[in-house]
């Protein structure tokens, strides 16, 4: 089978974009082969389709049918490159994508080396603490609940020199409260330093450099949590990502998302098809 993919990476979060219009039914088994190591290799994959409305310039479909901000903000800068937007050009374009109720508004501009991008993210289902166990332990965590994502996130701290053996462990013991996609997020509140574990059930489990829909969890906790507007700069070990949340009566009624992505390939994937 013969797949035209675009690979970026947006803040070092390897996202492969499909053109090859592939059956949703079909498309989890894709992706699981185009991620791997022996393949094109990412993190994760998005098929790009036709939007069913016509203010949308495309559809983009995640593989487990989730959101994700970083591959929104991929298509949203190849649907620029198409375009061959100048350098300092900046533009906007509304993209149907799979999580997201609405159609999703982003802004791109062209750097020389890159795009940056904002993008309006889903807000949450909710912002609550909740309990879990890990081994003899007990902790108390923020949830910040999408739909179709859920993160939990943990104070570096709590888990010290151990904080990323434990995150793999409790990514396996906390999986049955978690829906399809769910993250675990080391989180440094001092340094403002962020640590994403991502996991797709029976799929990946992924530290990834740049985590979109984790840095917007992140604003959102901060907000409800402080009762006000958040604006801050998430270190990742891919680079930075801005994120933006406003707050009203304890409940998130903006969220932004932005970053830089860089288109690294083009090309034709070939995989065996299971038919």
């Amino acid at each position: 089978m013969e797949i035209e993919f675009i690979k970026t990476s947006p803040t070092q979060n390897m996202t492969i974009l499909v053109e090859t219009q592939i059956q949703e039914d079909k498309q989890l088994n894709v992706a699981q082969k185009l991620i791997a190591y022996n393949s094109v290799y990412g993190e994760q994959v998005g098929f790009i389709q036709e939007p069913s409305d016509n203010r949308a310039a495309k559809a983009l479909r995640m593989m487990a049918g989730e959101f994700c901000g970083n591959a929104t903000l991929s298509l949203a800068a190849w649907i620029m490159e198409q375009k061959g937007l100048p350098v300092g050009q900046r533009e906007s374009v509304l993209l149907e994508v799979s999580g997201a109720k609405g159609l999703v508004y982003c802004e791109i501009q062209k750097e020389e080396d890159c795009y940056f991008g904002k993008v309006d993210m889903p807000l949450p289902l909710s912002v609550e603490w909740e309990e879990f166990q890990l081994g003899r332990e007990s902790f108390t965590l923020p949830v910040v609940r999408f739909d179709g994502i859920a993160h939990i996130i943990v104070n570096r701290e709590v888990w010290g020199e151990n904080a990323k053996y434990k995150a793999e462990q409790a990514a396996f013991i906390w999986e049955e409260r978690m829906p399809e996609a769910y993250g675990i997020l080391l989180w440094d509140g001092r340094t403002e330093q962020l640590e994403p574990l991502v996991c797709l059930k029976d799929t990946s489990l992924i530290w990834e450099r740049g985590c979109g829909s984790g840095t917007s969890a992140i604003g959102a906790f901060l907000a409800v949590q402080t009762g006000k507007g958040v604006s801050l700069d998430c270190k990742q070990p891919g680079g930075i990502m801005g994120v933006e949340a406003s707050v009203e009566d304890g409940r998130i009624t903006s969220l932004q998302i932005s970053g830089c992505v860089s288109i690294i390939a083009v090309g034709k994937a070939f995989i065996k098809s299971d038919e």
